[in-house]
């Protein structure tokens, strides 16, 4: 918790910048993303240590990708009314996903004793995984209230969320241990590079979009549908 402050600040910064780039025209979150792909690209290079990380590579731009196409989504399957330029889809994934990163982050330091993966990511206990999982599911649950979005796939999104995230955040971990490195660059002071603040986004995004693919959430009317809605 003796970082707080600092992981504090780079978090406001880091999200504000976000936020900034997923209400701007589709173009912007484009180069957004592209300029985290060249900067991830580096640091994989970097992980490597003479072996080619090549899971996390496909997670890490597929992710990219991911996230790009729920951008393309805009506010289609949301409820009659809501402006078209709202990011309903990405909003559905980025927030869950920092909730989580942020109750785990809490719980765990505090009151965290049992720990997860000790020989993989030594700083995550299971108390606050599980409290990463439920403030995801909470989160999701509560953007698919404000939006008025399916209940079926957003039922599904917000329980795989977190556990998929997770997985995303283990998969980087093991890369950095094979490396011999605690985080993937200091870009971001307090939270690493742009691989360690995105390894459980890029996840998620591919998860959500798959489930969003095959459940048709993007094509979804405001008024009826295939499933009911919150």
């Amino acid at each position: 918790m003796k970082d707080l402050p600092r992981r504090t600040l780079t978090a406001f910064i880091y999200g504000g910048a976000v936020l900034v780039g997923i209400s701007a025209p589709p173009v912007a979150f484009w180069i957004l993303l592209g300029i985290a792909g060249v900067i991830g690209l580096r640091e994989l290079l970097v992980l490597r240590a003479g072996r080619p990380s090549i899971a996390l590579a496909v997670v890490f731009f597929s992710g990219l990708a991911s996230l790009g196409a729920l951008r393309e989504f805009g506010a289609n399957g949301a409820r009659h009314g809501t402006p078209e330029w709202v990011p309903v889809s990405l909003l559905l994934v980025i927030l869950p996903t920092w909730s989580a990163d942020v109750a785990a982050y809490l719980v765990g330091s505090t009151i965290g004793r049992r720990r997860l993966a000790p020989r993989i990511s030594p700083g995550k206990t299971w108390e606050g995984t599980i409290a990463g999982f439920a403030a995801a599911a909470l989160v999701a649950v509560g953007v698919a209230m404000m939006f008025g979005l399916a209940r079926t796939p957003v039922t599904l999104i917000a329980i795989g969320l977190g556990p998929v995230g997770l997985a995303g955040d283990l998969l980087e971990s093991y890369v950095k241990r094979r490396a011999g490195v605690k985080d993937s660059g200091v870009l971001l002071p307090g939270h690493g590079g742009v691989l360690d603040r995105l390894d459980s986004l890029t996840a998620a995004a591919m998860f959500a979009l798959v489930v969003g693919v095959a459940f048709g959430l993007s094509q979804l009317g405001s008024e009826g549908g295939l499933y009911d809605r919150f």
